[in-house]
């Protein structure tokens, strides 16, 4: 189960991580893509059941942020073990939501069990939230050349953070 302290660096894994997301040309394709990662890595078990969560959820509101940022997300039971899928678009997307939306270039697609506790889930989203809001984040993120690029970022972001 998630805890309240958890570390977005402990869930992002290499194999999750896609610096150039070349043909994905809006929202849907997106988490299309980013689910099919998280499903390949292992972490769902039903990726079908997976996007549907995310959808779900999308319809509550919208997950596009400012800064050409989104974080769609989905908590279900094909949620195998807690999982963050990250895709960079250097020239952006249209991401449209129900409230406009505007251009996304960092999207991250998080994956939450269905066993973990509501506290916990918001807990993720706000700390990847706090995170993201930090032009410095979000410059390292653009600038970023490898999986190992991402997860440096994250750390200190999250030692910010902690301070």
């Amino acid at each position: 189960m998630l805890s309240e302290q958890l570390k977005i660096s402990e869930v992002i894994r290499p194999e999750t991580i896609d610096l150039n997301l070349s043909g994905v040309h809006c929202k849907d394709d997106a988490i299309q893509y980013l689910a099919g990662l998280l499903n390949n890595a292992g972490l769902i078990s039903d990726s079908e059941a997976y996007v549907q969560s995310v959808y779900e959820r999308e319809s509550l509101g919208p997950t596009y942020m400012e800064h050409f940022i989104a974080i769609p997300h989905g908590k279900c039971a094909a949620v195998r073990e807690a999982g963050i899928a990250f895709g960079r678009s250097p020239e952006g997307f249209e991401y449209i939501t129900q409230d406009g939306g505007g251009i996304a270039k960092l999207v991250f697609l998080l994956a939450i069990p269905e066993r973990t506790a509501p506290d916990a889930y918001i807990a993720v989203l706000a700390r990847l939230a706090r995170l993201l809001v930090h032009d410095e984040f979000r410059e390292e993120l653009m600038a970023a050349k490898t999986y190992q690029d991402v997860l440096d970022a994250i750390v200190h972001g999250e030692v910010l953070l902690e301070e």
